[in-house]
């Protein structure tokens, strides 16, 4: 067990805004603990937390309480915070706040403070290591509005290396660099800021050599124009230069290593930095090719205090070898970074699991439905398309409306024979959603499709996305293009055993279809 437990947790916890039109409530904060505890140690704990309530004329019990389930040792103060949102809704405990302890010598190292939701009502995250017998004190400031979040933390904000030769914690969310730099090898990095940014985080990103670092953050950084350069989240860590004789595939992987390998030294650097999730720029051409979020497993130096480099380098060793995840997407600050990765980040999604990313994904064009709005008929053709996440969509509506670099905006006014013809590109056009059938679609082709149905359609062509234009994939012959007509909460179904073979017990014209 590492002597450091991972503190990190969401930017956000959206689920707060149900309590902000609820009346002012003076509930216990719940009480948790990572580490292992004794009874009586907890009953001490629970007892130096609530004491300066006590000093101030508090009934014992009323102020901080163990919650029903106290001990989460060994676990990220994630599965705390993920905890206590369902304790909220019960209404025995202060929604808002908790108080956890994360070391055995909480006595001189203090306990960690929680808030779900800012003084704004953003439902922003945030926490500070504060003094146990101030902690529950400080929470009842908080709910009977006599300071606000901002000067809690000002006024009680404890470092437990001020003064009594302690190191540090390296999961805080202070940037003492916990680190002793044994060699200058060059390997340390950018400057590190001096200050945290509101998403909570700063985003490592490890590029090609090719390209420029200014152009990389002005291409991804989320409302650049609006921010001064201290105030960007996203940071280039390192160029990244692929072995010379890699393939494209091995290339990638090399430099995702090579990442992985240096994010324990920039980490250690930049205690702002996300310590698990990371981005990639791969190629010479991202635009084309879009880059990597990179999930590493948790990691540590596997020691109590200050790191040396040869231990990060060792760390990074190890996370170079390790049981890392990858998913490619595109290079761009919507549809990749915020949609993306900072859905995933921030904890407000979970990373797909293989079984999600194998499931098809199947392109549909509508036409012919007098207005309605685009994605009508999704939730009959999968019921479950109310209730997924963007990584986990199922459909693909083709809008009627492109945006082509360079040209503008795109008109298409969609028909059977434009959906056949320009199938491939938007193929294309579609290159980074994980199972795409590039064989299969649907068309929605009337305002009544609960009564007449969907079309399924099958183009045989070669299916390559890559390194291809607009022009050639439009020019491609049309051939093999077969049709069937299907209802409509049959369709995905019949997609999905189809497309493997499996038609047993289908009519000989959805037999002749898949054949």
């Amino acid at each position: 067990m590492s002597d450091h437990p991972d503190l990190s947790l969401p930017a956000k916890a959206p689920s707060m805004a149900r309590y902000h039109n609820e009346p002012m409530t003076l509930r216990p904060a719940a009480l948790y603990t990572l580490v292992d505890l004794t009874d009586a140690e907890l009953t001490d704990l629970e007892r130096e937390c609530e004491a300066g309530c006590i000093d101030t004329g508090n009934e014992r019990g009323t102020c901080v309480r163990l919650a029903p389930r106290p001990r989460f040792v060994g676990q990220p103060l994630r599965a705390v915070f993920d905890y206590h949102l369902e304790l909220g809704t019960q209404n025995t405990f202060e929604p808002r706040y908790f108080i956890a302890a994360v070391e055995k010598a909480w006595q001189s190292r203090g306990v960690i403070l929680v808030t779900l939701d800012d003084d704004e009502l953003d439902c922003n995250v945030d926490s500070f290591r504060i003094k146990a017998p101030d902690s529950g004190l400080s929470v009842v400031n908080l709910q009977i509005a006599n300071s606000s979040w901002d000067e809690e933390k000002e006024s009680y904000e404890f470092h437990p290396n001020n003064g009594d030769g302690a190191d540090d914690d390296p999961n805080d969310n202070d940037n003492n660099n916990d680190y002793v730099d044994d060699d200058d090898d060059g390997e340390n990095g950018p400057p590190a800021p001096t200050k945290n940014i509101p998403l909570g985080y700063y985003i490592p990103i490890y590029i090609h050599s090719s390209l420029s670092e200014d152009e990389v953050t002005e291409k991804l950084e989320p409302a650049r124009k609006h921010k001064s350069p201290e105030d960007f989240a996203c940071r280039v860590q390192a160029k990244l230069t692929p072995a010379s004789s890699a393939s494209d595939a091995t290339a990638t992987e090399d430099l995702i290593q090579q990442a992985a390998a240096l994010h324990p030294l920039r980490y250690a650097k930049n205690k702002y930095l996300h310590k698990t999730h990371i981005l990639v720029v791969d190629t010479a051409d991202p635009v084309e090719n879009g880059m990597w979020m990179v999930k590493l497993p948790p990691w540590d130096t596997g020691g109590s205090g200050a790191a040396k480099k040869s231990d990060l380098r060792r760390a990074g060793e190890e996370l170079a070898r390790g049981a890392y995840e990858t998913i490619c997407i595109p290079y761009s600050c919507h549809d990749g970074l915020q949609t993306r990765f900072l859905t995933l980040a921030n904890g407000d999604a979970d990373w797909p699991s293989q079984d999600v990313r194998r499931q098809p994904v199947f392109i549909v064009f509508q036409y012919n439905t007098h207005g309605k709005e685009l994605g009508f008929g999704a939730n009959s053709i999968d019921a479950g398309a109310a209730k997924r996440m963007p990584d986990e969509v199922r459909l693909v509506y083709a809008p009627g409306v492109i945006k082509r670099p360079g040209h503008g905006l795109e008109r298409i006014a969609w028909n059977y024979d434009e959906a056949v013809r320009r199938f491939p590109w938007f193929c294309r056009e579609q290159r980074f959603v994980e199972g795409l059938d590039k064989t299969f679609f649907i068309c929605v082709d009337g305002d009544d499709v609960a009564k007449t149905g969907v079309l399924l359609v099958r183009r045989k062509w070669d299916g390559g996305v890559w390194g291809r234009t607009r022009d050639e994939l439009l020019d491609l012959p049309v051939d093999g293009v077969k049709n069937v007509r299907v209802p409509i909460k049959e369709a995905l179904a019949l997609l999905e055993r189809g497309r493997k073979g499996e038609t047993d017990g289908m009519s000989d014209g959805l037999k002749g279809f898949f054949s």
